[in-house]
This record gives C-alpha cells, structure tokens and sequence, in this order.
C-alpha cells in the first residue's frame, strides 16, 4: 500500500533516516534533561552541606564532602558543555550525531553519578521520598535509558569514529 504523496512526511523511502534524525534531536534535548538532573541534585548537596550540621561544624567543611560537590560541579559544566556544542550544531545545519551521543551519554553519566553522590551526602535521608534527591536518583535512572543506552551511545560514538561496533 503506498501513502498518497499529499500525506508523506518528508521524502518517499526516506523514513528511516528522518526516524534517526528525529532520535539524534531527542538526544540533544534528553541531554539538557539530563544535565538538569545532574544541576539539581548538585544544588540540594551545596544547600544541604552547608546547613547540616555535625559535631559543631557544617559537613561541607569536610575535605571528603567539599571534592565530592566539586567533581558534581565539573560534572554539570561537562554535560552543559556537551549539550550546548550538539544543540550549536543542530542548530547549525551541521552534522551532530557523534556530539548529540556524547551529550546524551556525558550528560546521562553526570545525572547519575550527581544523583549517586547526592544520595551518599545526605544519608538515610537522601532516599527518602520526600527529598528531591530520592526523586532526582529515579529520574536519572530512567534518563540512562531512553532514547538510547549508554552501550548504544558508546556504540554511535564507535561507529562515528570508523570503528564496526
């Protein structure tokens, strides 16, 4: 059965490649997602370290706690960086495949670990449903799968690198 030329989106025997590039530009965005995960829970681990408070001083005074939210924070500005250089060249009319997989693995990767880190900051209490960080860590579970794994970024990136993956 053929479609009727009037109701076609885009060219006729080109629906793969407009369904992949409209999976590449999900991934720009879901990156931005992603990173704002990663910002989140960055914001409760500054909030809460500098407010709670253990034998008479605040945790983030603590060197462990202090270059835990500091890698959180070189893990945000990474994934914005990767994100603003895929969406620049969709933008752009430029190729973005390889960058649009990178943000989305980068970004998925920085939301988790951000997620994982918060969580180990706030104790017993990171996983409590009221907190934003208990929230943030199911999210960013979830944002590790769709619109492709991370084993299918990796596998992107290979094949945009001239590796069979």
């Amino acid at each position: 059965m053929r479609v009727p030329e009037a109701n076609l989106l885009g060219q006729r025997g080109r629906g793969f490649a407009n369904f992949i590039q409209t999976l590449d530009e999900g991934r720009v965005a879901f990156a931005a997602l992603c990173t704002g995960a990663a910002q989140g829970c960055l914001e409760e681990a500054v909030r809460y370290a500098r407010t709670r408070n253990v034998f008479g001083r605040a945790i983030g005074q603590n060197q462990h706690i202090a270059f835990t939210i500091a890698r959180m924070q070189s893990r945000v500005h990474a994934a914005r960086l990767a994100w603003h250089d895929a969406a620049r060249r969709l933008d752009a009319g430029e190729p973005f495949k390889m960058q649009a997989s990178l943000a989305k693995l980068i970004s998925s990767e920085a939301a988790m670990d951000n997620a994982r880190a918060a969580t180990q900051i706030f104790g017993g209490y990171g996983f409590m449903n009221e907190n934003p960080v208990a929230r943030h860590y199911r999210d960013s579970k979830i944002l590790e799968i769709v619109e492709g794994t991370t084993e299918v970024q990796l596998m992107v990136i290979a094949r945009e690198l001239g590796f069979a993956a």
